[in-house]
C-alpha cells in the first residue's frame, strides 16, 4: 500500500515540486490549499486537496490523522502551525519533514563577504531577524524524543522554473526600474540549490533520514553582485549598480534586504550527500539564469506595465 504524505504549501514553490515528485516516486499525496482556485489547480495534478489554511489547528490536526507523512514545505517562519503539527503527531512515530532555509545563518553583513560556511553541527546564535525560525527548527528536532520522526530541511537559495523566493523581486525591479541592484560590494555569497535537486532532497529525507535530522542543504554558490549582474544580462541592462542598503530598504523591504540581498548564508552540505545519497545533477544558477528558464518566462516581459512591484 503505498505511504500517504500531507504537502502544506502544495500550491507553492517547494511545495509544488516535492509533491510532483512523491506522485512519481508512488506515493498518495494530498495539498492544503488557501483557495478554491488552489483546490482545482491540485486536482488537476492528481494530488487530494485540503482547503484551509495554517492558522487553523484543529484542521492541520485532522489532515495530519489521514496520513503518514507530514512535509510542511508552506513557510519556514509559522511557529504556531509547526508546535500544531507536532502537537499532532506526538507519539505515533509518523514523519514531520520541516522546510526551513539556510537563512537562519544570515549574518547582515551589508554587502561584504563572510568566510564563515556552516555545517548541521556549527555553532550558532542567530541574528534576532530569524531567531524565531531557528528555534522552530530546534523544537522539531527535540521532538524526535516524543516519538515522532522529525527532520529538518534548510534550503538555501532555490532556483529553476523561472521563480524563486528572492529571483523573482531582482528580476521585477530591474525591468520595472531599469536597474539591476546589490547592496555594498555585493561580495557577500549565498548558497544555492536547483529546485528538481531539492524535490530529490525530500523523497531521500523520508526514505533514509534518521529521526532528528537536519541538513543544511546546497550545491553551489554565487555572490549577489554576480547574480544582480546575470539579472541584468537577462533583462537587457547593461550591468549592475551598487546601492546602499538604506536605499535598497525603499525597494525591497527591511527584512529581506537584511535576510537576503546584502547577508552571506553559505553552507556546506556534505551530510546530506553522506546520508541520504543526494547527488545534486542541476544546471549553475548563473547559467540558468541568463540561458535557461528564466529567460524563457522572462525576457519577453519587456513591458513593465506587466509587473507589480514587490515593497
Amino acid at each position: 500500500m503505498a505511504q500517504r504524505v500531507l504537502v502544506t504549501g502544495a500550491v507553492g514553490y517547494i511545495g509544488q515540486a516535492v509533491a510532483q515528485r512523491l506522485l512519481v516516486a508512488g506515493f498518495e499525496v494530498s495539498g492544503l490549499a488557501r483557495s478554491e482556485s488552489g483546490v482545482r489547480a491540485l486536482r488537476a495534478r492528481g494530488i487530494t486537496p485540503v482547503l484551509g489554511d495554517l492558522d487553523d489547528a484543529t484542521l492541520l490536526a485532522d489532515a495530519a490523522a489521514t496520513v503518514d507523512i507530514v512535509v510542511d514545505a508552506a513557510t519556514a517562519d509559522h511557529a504556531e502551525s509547526t508546535a500544531a503539527f507536532l502537537e499532532a503527531l506526538d507519539g505515533t512515530g509518523k514523519t514531520y519533514l520541516r522546510t526551513s532555509g539556510t537563512g537562519v545563518y544570515t549574518d547582515l553583513g551589508a554587502g561584504e563577504q563572510s568566510d564563515a560556511v556552516y555545517t548541521e553541527a556549527s555553532p550558532h546564535v542567530p541574528a534576532p531577524v530569524v531567531a524565531t525560525r531557528y528555534q522552530s527548527d530546534l523544537a522539531v528536532q527535540a521532538a524526535s524524543g516524543r516519538g515522532i520522526r522529525t527532520v529538518v530541511i534548510r534550503p538555501s537559495m532555490i532556483y529553476g522554473d523561472g521563480a524563486s523566493e528572492q529571483l523573482p523581486l531582482l528580476i521585477r525591479n530591474a525591468i520595472i526600474h531599469g536597474r539591476s541592484i546589490y547592496v555594498g560590494s555585493g561580495a557577500n555569497r549565498w548558497s544555492n540549490v536547483f529546485l528538481p535537486d531539492l524535490a530529490e532532497v525530500y523523497l531521500l529525507a523520508i526514505e533514509k533520514a534518521p529521526a532528528g535530522s537536519i541538513y543544511n542543504i546546497g550545491s553551489g554558490e554565487a555572490t549577489m553582485a554576480d547574480i544582480a549582474r546575470a539579472v541584468a544580462t537577462l533583462v537587457g541592462i547593461d550591468g549592475a549598480e551598487s546601492t546602499t542598503p538604506e536605499e535598497a530598504y525603499g525597494v525591497f523591504g527591511r527584512r529581506w534586504v537584511e535576510v537576503a540581498l546584502s547577508s552571506n548564508s553559505r553552507v556546506d552540505s556534505h551530510l546530506a550527500r553522506e546520508q541520504l545519497g543526494w547527488n545534486p545533477l542541476g544546471p549553475a544558477l548563473l547559467d540558468e539564469l541568463t540561458t535557461g528558464s528564466y529567460r524563457r518566462v522572462w525576457a519577453h516581459k519587456g513591458d513593465p506595465h506587466d509587473h507589480v512591484a514587490h515593497h
